[in-house]
């Protein structure tokens, strides 16, 4: 995944982030707008922004007073996903694009945003999500169409799961790299 400008005809994202002063009182750390990451350049033009990461859970918000700087890992860790940790992103979907089948051993939130995606499972199970539906991702196999002529927008906080074990075999990632 690389730097790139916005492909999509959806707005980039102002992202605001709060933190503490050294005399515990409340400030803003960060405030500006996103810059998205392609997923697979030279391949899609579906991108990611990514807003906020942690390394575990619970997280740690205090770097700013433990260390005397503000840690953004959003931006010095650009990995798919944080393992033990969260990670908070948008992921724009351009019109017929298609996700590669793929799991994360996370529990991820999604609330579309914009326009409407398909959800297929790899047992060949579809739906349809439109604007303003919620999934809850558990770490099943699955991959994104887009069938319509317009940009999907879909908000995601991924937390770090427990593999799910069948027969005795867990279920790690696929597809993707962590």
């Amino acid at each position: 995944m690389s730097s790139s400008t916005n492909p999509s005809t959806l707005p980039n994202i102002r992202r605001v982030l709060t933190g503490h002063k050294a005399d515990g009182k409340s400030t803003f750390i960060v405030d500006e707008t996103t810059t998205p990451r392609l997923i697979a350049p030279g391949i899609s033009q579906n991108s990611f922004h990514d807003f906020y990461r942690t390394k575990t859970v619970p997280a740690s918000v205090d770097s700013e007073i433990t260390t005397g700087s503000f840690v953004d890992e959003a931006k010095t860790d650009l990995s798919f996903l944080s393992p033990e940790g969260s990670t908070f992103r948008c992921a724009d979907y351009a019109p017929g694009s298609v996700s590669p089948f793929h799991r994360t051993v996370t529990l991820d939130y999604g609330i579309i945003a914009k326009g409407s995606i398909v959800l297929e499972l790899d047992d060949g199970k579809r739906t349809t999500l439109n604007e303003g539906d919620v999934i809850c991702q558990r770490s099943t196999i699955h991959k994104w169409i887009n069938e319509s002529n317009e940009w999907t927008r879909i908000y995601f906080v991924m937390l770090g799961a427990n593999p799910v074990t069948v027969n005795g075999k867990e279920l790690g990632n696929v597809g993707l790299k962590p």
